[in-house]
């Protein structure tokens, strides 16, 4: 039978139609309406509570402390070992640092990232442990070997170094145990144990020997104390004692998770690597002292880093939420506020190190560093594009991008070792600080379209989940028939 427009009927029998209608509407999709509005309503005010707890001042102040601390007292040991010593002491540290980062990045498997971004909660904390500790161990291996070949002296260190490194990272897996509970504060804490004890250890024995390898020391009890022992303190604390399972079904699940982390850990070693390879030109080049200068003068982009480390660390498990909930514009939104703060930071470092860069490393180094302004104003120049490739690496890690992040970084090692090849011999500390800027800027263009690609949407695309179920639409509500919205019933 035709459709009978309800507001053309008039008298009794129009009444009792409009009543009539009325009710069939309340009961059927009016109720399924309320509900459904209500549900949506529910779900927003959840996410926007996630959102807010997972982007608490509070928790933002307590990682900001803590990775402050840690770049201050990094900043203090480098400036110990160039006012108490000399550039050559320096420069011994450094080369430490550069041959055993890469090496331990690699055998940390990014654990805690993989920790944090995990959802599915396929493996146990204790599964992600039992896989560090035996790649720290396997770490250690060509370190020694390296040390061997490098001599008494900087073979120490390096293997020193090496082992601090090896034990940050486990600690690391406990910092993404605490990371995944948000507790930002115990974090927090730990490294600023770790920083102070290091730095009043290395202090104290560089002054007592005035040698770098005894000072060096000052850092594995530094770390063993802050990393290991404060950690797994914390950590029993909210899960009691437990007993790691050591049967075949443990470690089939630590191979997995190899597999699944390895290359993660190898693009952040080969990150670490590609960033070291102007040192080890400049070293083998222009010898250990210029390579201590060059240290001392770089730290102004490993303080931002460790600055930009802090907030990355902070928002990859609200980029890790938004990307599981299919809002990549909100991501992308969230990823380019970051970058652009970025910009703006790089621009004033670089403003403030040509106006007082002279006269800031003499006062903090010593009369040896301050003719050396051009190059850390050339640095300065990097932190924006540190921090921009930090905040698109962590989206990408949110995304779970891991695979592309490794293509990457070989493509990046070979671009650098190129460049630095051609400019670190020909130009000294001025071709190596260039080398770090080129590098950053490339490999920060690369990432970019990664993450555009990774984040488009295509038209007509919805987020996962979406308005699937119940015959929702995309905005939470029921459907609502031309009968409905015209006002007409069918007889």
């Amino acid at each position: 039978m035709a459709d009978i427009p309800i507001r053309g009927l008039k008298g009794e029998f129009g009444v009792l139609v409009r009543r009539t209608a009325r009710k069939a509407v309340n009961r059927g999709y009016v109720g399924a309406h309320a509900a459904a509005e209500a549900a949506t309503r529910r779900d927003r005010a959840a996410r926007r509570a996630d959102g807010a707890r997972i982007a608490d001042p509070g928790k933002v102040l307590w990682a900001m402390l803590g990775l402050a601390v840690a770049s201050v007292a990094q900043w203090a040991v480098i400036t110990l070992l160039a006012r108490f010593g000399t550039p050559h002491m320096v420069g011994q540290y450094a080369f430490g640092l550069a041959v055993s980062a890469p090496v331990m990045l690699v055998a940390g498997l990014g654990l805690r990232t993989v920790l944090v971004t995990e959802t599915q909660g396929r493996f146990d904390f204790d599964d992600y442990l039992r896989l560090g500790v035996v790649a720290a161990l396997v770490g250690l291996v060509p370190l020694t070997l390296i040390a061997g070949v490098r001599g008494s002296a900087d073979g120490v260190i390096i293997m020193l170094v090496g082992l601090a490194k090896a034990i940050d990272g486990i600690g690391e897996i406990y910092f993404g145990f605490f990371q995944r509970r948000l507790l930002i504060r115990t974090i927090s804490v730990a490294m600023m144990v770790n920083s102070v004890l290091t730095l009043l250890l290395m202090g104290g024995l560089l002054l007592l020997t005035g040698n770098a390898a005894w000072a060096t020391l000052g850092s594995v009890i530094g770390s063993t104390i802050g990393s290991i022992a404060y950690s797994r303190r914390a950590a029993r604390r909210l899960t009691g004692p437990s007993v790691p399972g050591t049967g075949g079904k443990a470690w089939r699940h630590s191979r997995l998770l190899l597999v699944i982390a390895f290359p993660v850990g190898l693009s952040v070693g080969l990150n670490s690597f590609t960033t070291n390879i102007p040192r080890y030109i400049l070293e083998r080049q222009q010898g250990t002292a210029a390579l201590g200068i060059f240290a001392a003068l770089s730290y102004v982009v490993l303080a931002a880093n460790t600055f930009f480390s802090a907030v990355s660390q902070t928002v990859l498990p609200r980029m890790a939420q938004l990307h599981q909930g299919g809002h990549h514009r909100r991501l992308a939104a969230l990823t380019g506020r970051l970058v652009l703060a970025c910009l703006v930071l790089g621009a004033c470092a670089c403003l403030v190190a040509a106006v007082v860069g002279g006269p800031a490393l003499r006062l903090l180094y010593g009369a040896e560093y301050a003719g050396y302004t051009g190059v850390l104003v050339v640095l300065t120049v990097a932190v924006a594009f540190s921090g921009t490739l930090f905040f698109i690496n962590t989206a990408l890690l949110a995304a779970r991008r891991f695979g592309n992040q490794l293509t990457a970084s070989v493509a990046m090692l070979g671009l650098n070792m190129a460049v630095s090849v051609l400019l670190v011999p020909a130009y000294g500390l001025v071709g190596a600080a260039w080398t770090v800027v080129v590098a950053l800027g490339v490999e920060t263009l690369i990432k970019v379209v990664m993450l555009i690609r990774s984040l488009s949407i295509r038209p007509g695309e919805r987020a996962p989940g979406a308005g699937r179920r119940s015959g929702l639409n995309p905005g939470g509500t029921r459907h609502v028939g031309p009968q409905h919205r015209r006002g007409r019933i069918r007889a």
